[in-house]
């Protein structure tokens, strides 16, 4: 069980690390709304990437902090137990040692139940997440296995550096998926009677595959059976995902010679003929399926349609906010990480436990 502590440490952290995040996008959208960036989708999606990718190197982030704040401020402290432990010793906390030293280490306590299997309750609870995180990792290997034979099956039409465009009557919307080597648009068969619709398809998963969000739509995928019950990162794939094709449809239109009313026609026409299919869902970024389409589909209209012109984003704006997300996560990372070393502080309040302890006793006898 030792060997599973660190990781079960880490996963517990990760998705702390998920809910701080959350709460950083729903302060920044928030912040957005109210400038001149609030119709630019294309804005905010890399700054919901840039926030993503924070998140990721949260763990470097981190230890960077760490170790800049033991070199600027030598013995200072950065993680919460810490910080706690030199304000109870200060006299700034005022409770039975005991009890603080048990607040102290209810993360601990609970992951030394967790691992010990004493308990019914949490073994039931940990095996059924097990099995339904099982569940969903088949169901995308089910997926992926689908999407894979519609590819291997349709026609090579056309070929560039680092796409395929193929053609498949085995499917009614266009979308575009990658392969360890190569990225795939495949396009239903019908659209050769309807060049512009055919054109506007094309464009709408060229943009994807140029913006990069088959990868991203690939890493939410991956990360779905270890984390589909935190809410955090269910707010964050749904955030992600309606960005990104509100940024698609802004870049496609943007482009010349490309009608937005139009260009909202096939958009409709293509949601309802997903909606009345049952078309995979993994690495589609058609987006239109589920339980909010309507509400999407409503958002990428009126983008299309009543929205302002989109504002570029400002280069020194951009990197503000990635400055900003890195630092928080940064601190938050850091502050949330289990010390594993005895420090002076954490002696004496294991002195002043053991003392509150032996004077009980003493009382008792």
């Amino acid at each position: 069980m030792t060997a599973v502590r660190p990781v079960l440490d880490t996963f517990i952290e990760l998705n702390i690390v998920l809910a701080l995040s959350a709460v950083i996008w729903l302060a920044a959208r928030a912040a957005l709304t109210r400038t001149a960036l609030r119709h630019s989708y294309v804005a905010q999606l890399r700054a919901i990437k840039a926030l993503c990718v924070c998140v990721l190197i949260s763990p470097f982030l981190a230890f960077g902090v760490s170790s800049f704040a033991s070199y600027a401020w030598p013995g200072s402290a950065m993680a919460l137990g810490d910080i706690a432990v030199a304000a109870y010793l200060r006299g700034d906390i005022a409770m039975p040692a005991t009890q603080f030293e048990a607040l102290l280490n209810t993360r601990e306590r609970w992951v030394d139940l967790a691992l010990s299997g004493q308990q019914p309750v949490i073994t039931a609870l940990v095996t059924l997440l097990v099995l339904v995180a099982a569940v969903f990792a088949a169901r995308a290997l089910r997926d992926a296995a689908m999407i894979r034979q519609t590819v291997k099956s349709s026609f090579l039409w056309r070929q560039s550096a680092k796409v395929d465009i193929r053609l498949s009557d085995r499917i009614t919307v266009p979308f575009a998926v990658r392969g360890l080597r190569r990225r795939h648009v495949v396009l239903p068969s019908h659209l050769l009677d309807t060049p512009h619709e055919l054109r506007f398809a094309l464009a709408h998963e060229l943009q994807h595959v140029r913006a990069g969000d088959v990868e991203w739509e690939l890493g939410f995928e991956m990360l779905r059976p270890l984390l589909f019950w935190n809410p955090a990162y269910l707010m964050l794939k749904y955030q992600f995902g309606r960005l990104r094709e509100l940024a698609c449809d802004q870049s496609v239109v943007a482009r010349k010679r490309i009608d937005a009313r139009e260009y909202t026609a096939c958009l409709l026409d293509y949601c309802a003929r997903t909606i009345s299919a049952n078309n995979p869902r993994v690495l589609n970024v058609a987006f239109v399926t589920g339980g909010k389409a309507k509400r999407v589909l409503r958002q990428r209209v009126l983008a299309l349609t009543d929205a302002q012109p989109a504002v570029p984003t400002l280069p020194a704006l951009f990197l503000g906010m990635a400055l900003t997300f890195a630092t928080l996560l940064a601190l938050g990372s850091a502050s949330i990480q289990q010390t594993q070393d005895w420090s002076h502080d954490r002696l004496m309040l294991s002195t002043v436990v053991n003392l509150e302890r032996l004077e009980a006793r003493n009382q008792g006898n």
